[in-house]
């Protein structure tokens, strides 16, 4: 009976005849279900897909617009004003809906999550084995909920607060239960995750990363911090917000709409300092620090940034070694390179739907290499 009550609230949220009332239950349900939330955004983006249309090329401020727009349709509320609305498909498919069709709506939505019941369930399984929800609950300490991607997996969660994560493959977030929002809403965060944060002026928002600390009051951005790399990135959509570097503690940079900030991690200090005594100059511990504009995919003015969460793997001009990086995590597979001359050849592209050898072959396309496939196993040939 359970079962048919969730597939129903499913099937009314698709096709946009969901009541508030049923939304709340269904929210409820998935918090008190996490380990649903992958399966679910998983039949949300299949229906959404069949009303998604690329926009055409624009110049940097229509292409913002149009990304906004897009990332809406994926999920994600960019509300006018200051009330922050829970993110759903079924406020945009409502509005090219009519009284006339809402009981063929429904029809057509439970009929696609019969379809869908399958993925649901089988999400389950790959939910089990890929992403993972840990609690502590010993009473003499913190309660920490700790929700982590492996390579291959996304997932999408709502903290207490009703604040948005689409956490990213092999990616952590971590709180501590008993004192989130009594003073701070504060989360750690290893990997990359984008952020639509419920605004409250009075319980800032604050996310802790291995070389910066972000405070925000509400608005949406996107964090990459994942451990190896060599700059941590915060990339902002929506709102303002201020990042400072663990590093240098006294200073602080304010981002606004349609920027980012790039920290170089320690490998990348460590190696200035090499040079720096090479020279015989004074060795400064110091990170890198850059403030830019978003990066724009000339095609269809995505934003590469945050490309991820429109499921797009977007590279430009890059070099095989740190694109072998992000196919690790795309398809969770390992990559090894059978001559290191072979990892500074450059590419630029974009994969979606690509299978990895689909994903090769391209690359092929435009540099010579050969590679073999064994399991999970990928070897580039000379």
């Amino acid at each position: 009976m359970e079962q048919e009550w969730i597939w129903n609230l499913i099937a009314k949220k698709l096709s946009g005849e969901s009541t508030q009332e049923e939304l709340q239950e269904l929210e409820v349900f998935l918090r008190s279900n996490p380990d649903l939330h992958y399966s679910m955004q998983t039949i949300i983006d299949l229906w959404n897909s069949e009303y998604e249309s690329g926009p055409g090329h624009e110049n940097t401020h229509q292409a913002f617009t149009k990304h906004i727009e897009r990332m809406k349709k994926s999920g994600i509320d960019f509300p006018s004003g200051t009330e922050h609305n829970y993110p759903t498909y079924s406020s945009a498919y409502s509005e090219i809906s009519s009284n006339s069709r809402r009981k063929s709506n429904i029809l057509l939505a439970l009929g696609s999550v019969v379809v869908f019941a399958g993925i649901l369930f089988l999400g389950l399984k790959i939910f089990g084995s890929n992403n993972q929800v840990k609690q502590s609950a010993d009473p003499e300490k913190n309660t920490i909920s700790e929700i982590s991607t492996k390579n291959g997996s996304k997932t999408t969660l709502t903290l207490p607060d009703g604040t948005i994560v689409k956490l990213n493959a092999g990616s952590k977030i971590s709180y501590d239960d008993k004192v989130y929002g009594s003073s701070l809403r504060e989360v750690n965060l290893t990997g990359e995750a984008f952020f639509d944060v419920v605004k409250n002026p009075e319980k800032p928002f604050v996310i802790h990363t291995g070389k910066i600390n972000i405070r925000v009051l509400g608005t949406a951005f996107n964090v990459k911090s994942y451990p190896g790399e060599k700059n941590t990135e915060t990339s902002l959509i929506r709102g303002s917000l201020e990042v400072t570097v663990k590093d240098r503690p006294s200073e602080k940079y304010i981002l606004k709409p349609n920027e980012k900030l790039i920290v170089a991690n320690d490998e990348t200090v460590k190696i200035s300092a090499t040079i720096k005594r090479a020279e015989k100059q004074p060795t400064v511990q110091e990170p890198i620090v850059a403030l830019k504009h978003l990066t724009y995919e000339p095609k269809d003015s995505t934003i590469v940034e945050t490309s991820w969460v429109e499921n797009k793997l977007i590279f430009q001009d890059q070099n095989f070694k740190d694109l072998a990086t992000q196919l690790e995590r795309w398809y969770g597979v390992k990559i090894n390179f059978q001559d290191p001359e072979q990892e500074e050849m450059r590419f630029t592209g974009i994969f979606q739907n690509e299978t990895i050898q689909q994903a090769l072959e391209a690359l092929k396309l435009s540099n010579r290499f050969s590679y073999t496939i064994s399991g999970n196993q990928v070897t580039i040939l000379k």
